[in-house]
């Protein structure tokens, strides 16, 4: 039934993108729960971004894993995949540090702040790789879709602890 990569690849980012809205009803419905379901979701988010930002790797190193007969590749194609290489670490510490800010300094609002711009820039920068022809463009879709539910997760719990109406 599920045979192409694609379509296996949009269920589980949908499934993946569920327990951000889980953690974020529980935020909003739960007092009790709030703080236990706030750091949950910033450790959640840090590991999915840390999981794009890898996806980059990928990118960077499908064409070069072999290349043909021992050819060099031109610098233009090596400067591409040394861009993604770097951009692909760069989720991985904005996660780090939110889980940091959230687990050793209690700092909730500033750890779903760091989050939510790591989730935003990493789009944006997907977005400005599809132009330059390094992102795939059902990839790029199939993001923006998640990205947006996130973005908005974040936004939203985000907005509940700096009102007050949520403390973790």
């Amino acid at each position: 039934m599920f045979k192409q990569p694609f379509t296996i690849a949009v269920l589980i980012s949908l499934a993946g993108a569920v327990p951000f809205l889980v953690l974020a009803a529980i935020v909003l419905l739960d007092p009790l729960g709030s703080p236990t379901a706030i750091e949950v979701l910033v450790s959640y988010g840090a590991v999915i971004l840390s999981f794009l930002g890898a996806v980059h790797w990928g990118f960077a190193l499908r064409d070069t894993a072999h290349p043909v007969n021992g050819e060099k590749l031109p610098p233009a194609v090596l400067g591409a995949e040394r861009q993604l290489l770097i951009f692909g670490t760069i989720p991985a510490i904005i996660g780090w540090a939110a889980l940091s800010l959230m687990l050793h300094f209690n700092a909730p609002a500033l750890a779903l702040f760091v989050l939510l711009a790591g989730f935003f820039i990493t789009i944006v920068v997907e977005t400005i790789g599809r132009g330059r022809g390094v992102v795939a463009g059902n990839y790029l879709a199939l993001r923006w879709g998640v990205s947006v539910i996130v973005l908005l997760v974040l936004v939203v719990v985000l907005a509940a602890v700096l009102t007050g109406m949520r403390v973790g």
